[in-house]
């Protein structure tokens, strides 16, 4: 059977053409490798590394012990304590399990028959938090044994508080991650294909020809997008609100750190586009921006899950900061100690991005 030589120019035209860009080389070969690294090594369902802080009498052995088998347990990790209430440790994000024993320490409140202990789990991952629950279980009936008592002692009482969603609604935990990752893909991406699109279509020399200082076109073509993302903001928080997700925070905090993070993603797209030469290249880096991303932000998967060789990667991610705020804010409320530093790197990675797109936009120009 002949081959048609015509289709045959046409297959290894085509064929050479994409692989002779580097971009696309890099789309096709290096990306799958790195979704299959991510999907294989880092996302799990599993329940580990709980942060679990103790409150106990410093003379309380008996927690001592127990709380040196829940930490050998491998399923959870020590927190120090700290000042305060255990509920701040929880609110302020520090734990997300405080282990609260006996005020006068259990061998005493086992002599009077009334040893309780109480378990408070921040529930805002309702999946995460009854894994915590059923693990914590198992090690206080373990280490009772190991003691030689048995859990089904009246001396002995184990509660599970839940708070920030007691009732284990799944949706409380997932829409404020959905409204992030809406906020990240509609900046990320319109950005890049703005900018992109000028080059492409020959504008944008048009643009520096005119009577404008580089700047000029530089912050004329980002900050429409950031506005647009802001109106974004309170459609979706109507649409959360609509869906039963509570709002706790107050709305200036929630507004002041969408304006940080979606003026980020707004610099990331331009740093998108400054590698772009046409908008099909910009759709393409957006979504190589956006997938590890989403990935690494803990909007599905706890990034307290993923071993150290990926996590450190979601240090560089603005969504990461972004999803945490967010939930903060909308579920727990306005803890200034939870939201600044998560604002701080948000913005210190938008800087960063900017001065690189601007300087990638002044090579372009020379």
């Amino acid at each position: 059977m002949r081959i048609n030589p015509t289709l045959l120019g046409f297959i290894r035209k085509e064929l050479v053409q994409a692989l002779r860009d580097p971009r696309m080389r890099g789309i096709l070969f290096i990306l799958p490798v790195v979704q299959l690294t991510i999907f294989g090594l880092a996302l799990s369902s599993e329940v580990r590394n709980v942060r679990l802080a103790v409150s106990a009498r410093p003379d309380d052995a008996f927690t001592r012990r127990l709380a040196e088998r829940f930490y050998a347990s491998g399923w959870f990790v020590p927190v120090p304590p700290g000042e305060g209430d255990p509920f701040d440790w929880v609110r302020s994000g520090r734990a997300e399990a405080v282990l609260i024993a006996p005020p006068e320490g259990a061998p005493r409140a086992m002599g009077r028959g009334t040893a309780s202990y109480q378990l408070l789990v921040d529930a805002l991952n309702a999946m995460r938090a009854r894994g915590v629950e059923t693990y914590a279980s198992a090690v206080f009936a373990s280490h009772l044994r190991a003691e030689g008592l048995t859990s089904g002692e009246d001396a002995f009482h184990f509660s599970v508080r839940t708070l920030y969603n007691p009732s284990g609604d799944t949706a409380t935990f997932m829409i404020p991650g959905t409204l992030c990752l809406m906020l990240c893909l509609v900046t990320v991406v319109l950005t890049s294909m703005s900018m992109a699109g000028e080059r492409e279509r020959g504008t944008l020399e048009t643009l520096l020809a005119a009577p404008v200082a580089p700047w000029e076109v530089l912050v004329g073509k980002t900050v429409p997008f950031i506005l647009l993302g802001m109106i974004d903001l309170p459609l979706v928080l109507m649409v959360a609100k609509i869906l039963g997700v509570p709002i706790v925070g107050p709305l200036w905090l929630i507004a002041l750190s969408t304006l940080v993070f979606v003026s980020t993603t707004v610099s990331v797209g331009f740093l998108v586009s400054s590698y772009s030469g046409s908008q099909q290249q910009a759709m393409l880096g957006g979504f190589l921006f956006l997938f590890p991303s989403i990935q690494l932000s803990g909007v599905i998967f706890p990034i307290e899950n993923m071993p150290r060789s990926i996590s450190w990667i979601a240090w560089f991610n603005p969504l990461r900061y972004f999803v945490i705020v967010i939930r903060h804010l909308m579920l727990k409320g306005g803890d200034l100690g939870a939201v600044l530093p998560n604002l701080a790197a948000m913005a210190a990675l938008g800087v960063a991005a900017i001065l690189w797109a601007g300087h990638r936009f002044r090579q372009t120009l020379n």
